[in-house]
C-alpha cells in the first residue's frame, strides 16, 4: 500500500483512495479522501500523522518500497526537519 501524508489535514491516506495520483498531475495539494471528495472512504481507519511520528515516517520512506511517499516534503514543509 502506498501511502502519502494528506497536505490539508495530516491524515495518512492510500495513494489509489484520496485521489494522489490526480492532484499531484494536476499540481494541486495531496490531500486524503475526505478532504479531497467530502467524505472518508471507510477501508482502513483515518490515522493522523503525530500517531507514529515524524522519524518512524521518515524510516517508512526511506524504505523506497512505497510505504510513504511524501513524508520528507511534508514536514520540510512544515519546519519540522
Amino acid at each position: 500500500m502506498s501511502s502519502y501524508i494528506c497536505e490539508k489535514c495530516g491524515s495518512i491516506e492510500n495513494t489509489a483512495l484520496g485521489g494522489y495520483w490526480k492532484n499531484l498531475r494536476d499540481k494541486k495539494p495531496v490531500m486524503c479522501s475526505e478532504c479531497n471528495f467530502g467524505n472518508w472512504h471507510g477501508e482502513f481507519p483515518k490515522e493522523h500523522w503525530s500517531k507514529y511520528g515524524v522519524k518512524q515516517l521518515l524510516e517508512w520512506e526511506k524504505r523506497n518500497d512505497g510505504s510513504m511517499i511524501n513524508a520528507t516534503e511534508y514536514f520540510h514543509r512544515k519546519g519540522l526537519v
